[in-house]
């Protein structure tokens, strides 16, 4: 065993020494007698490289490299160069690349423009599944009607006018606190009730006295909290907050009411917050079969929502963190078709398709990125790691 190494190793050093004296032919031979008897020699498969006849050979010796030593920084950069350079050589001078890359020209029949693909991996799902049977991802959303966003809009405009009022209307008991511990002049409390319009809208808090004042300014307090909650829930359309909004409302038109009696509060916004919480309760009553949550089929396809293509490309990016990637490809692939020059585009596009095995697009957008910004090195590393996971991926499938 030992005689068979020492040969091995004899015939390495003679290699190396025939291709540095300018023999290439014979340390070629050398060489690939060495790799024969033992696939396993780094610097065989180095010194291959550099005596390799075509891009193809020097791809493989350096590959070879790699898997034997992963950390090689020259072999990683030498077989990124080379790949990028084989890709851009195969592309045609006159292909229309925003429609290659996000179109179905090619791949007519790969099943990525199919509504019904699974939303995470991309593969082929029953319109009858409930999750997928190859990822076991979700294929059904719980989701909102949204024909009564108009009305629905308008309820949030007139909570949030109703909030900015019981900010105001907090300074009555605040004023009425102040003065009752006499930490501010109560002259002062009585110019600014001579104002026009004041003692109608926070009424007389000179006459509340300490313990009523605390305890309206506390209740405004959680009144405002209430409605700020109600008010964001309505917003994220939240079949909970929904019905919060309604008890929310409901208290509303109590709290009117007792400061309409008790005359704690000013007549003008009294009648005002009673008004408002009328009109947000009987819109809110109307809006019933918006909150009802329906069960559907997540369709893969680019978001109705979006118009620009930042706002495809943003929602490729919200699906891709959920690790909905084929929803991600279908956002980016419209953010492509509308923005064809932009190469981050390509490039997250070229790493979706990658994602869901579609690797010979992922390939075409990486080269795209790579041609449109030629001196960012990641793209080149990007394209030489999803050259790797396409062969081992390919390796997967004839076992």
């Amino acid at each position: 065993m030992s005689i068979e190494r020492s040969q091995l190793q004899q015939r390495l050093r003679d290699g190396i020494e025939a291709v540095e004296s300018g023999n290439r032919v014979r340390g070629r031979d050398q060489l690939l007698a060495v790799v024969q008897q033992d696939r396993n020699v780094e610097p065989a498969w180095w010194w291959l490289y550099q005596v390799a006849d075509d891009e193809q050979e020097q791809m493989l010796a350096l590959e070879h490299v790699l898997r034997l030593n992963p950390g090689r920084a020259d072999a990683q950069q030498a077989l990124v160069a080379l790949r990028q350079k084989h890709i851009f050589a195969e592309r045609p001078a006159t292909t229309d690349w925003a429609s290659l890359v996000a179109g179905s020209t090619l791949e007519a029949n790969d099943g990525l423009d199919d509504p019904y693909q699974c939303p995470y991996c991309g593969r082929q799902a029953g319109m009858d599944l409930r999750r997928c049977p190859h990822c076991r991802g979700g294929l059904l959303a719980r989701v909102a009607r949204s024909e009564a966003a108009h009305s629905l809009r308008l309820v949030l405009l007139l909570m949030g006018i109703s909030l900015g009022l019981g900010l105001i209307e907090m300074m009555s008991p605040a004023f009425g606190l102040g003065a009752a511990l006499g930490s501010v002049d109560r002259r002062q409390f009585n110019l600014l009730l001579g104002l026009p319009g004041v003692e109608p809208f926070l009424g007389n808090f000179m006459l509340l006295g300490e313990p009523v004042a605390r305890r309206l300014l506390q209740i405004y307090t959680l009144r405002g909290g209430v409605l700020l909650v109600s008010l964001l829930a309505l917003r994220e359309r939240w079949s909970l907050g929904y019905y919060g909004a309604l008890v929310a409302t409901f208290a509303d038109l109590l709290l009117s009411f007792y400061l309409l009696i008790t005359g704690y509060g000013g007549w003008a916004a009294t009648l005002l917050n009673l008004v408002m919480a009328l009109a947000i309760g009987t819109l809110l009553f109307g809006l019933n079969s918006e909150f009802a949550i329906n069960v559907e089929r997540i369709l893969v396809k680019p978001d109705n929502g979006a118009r620009s293509p930042t706002d495809f490309y943003k929602r490729g990016h919200h699906y891709r963190r959920r690790g909905m990637w084929a929803m991600a490809v279908a956002q980016w692939r419209k953010a492509v078709g509308l923005a064809p020059k932009a190469p981050e585009y390509y490039m997250n596009l070229g790493i979706g398709y990658a994602q869901i095995k579609r690797f010979d697009r992922s390939l075409r957008a990486l080269a795209e990125a790579g041609r449109q910004a030629p001196d960012d090195p990641q793209i080149g590393e990007i394209i030489a790691l999803v050259r790797r996971q396409a062969e081992a991926h390919a390796l997967l499938k004839r076992q």
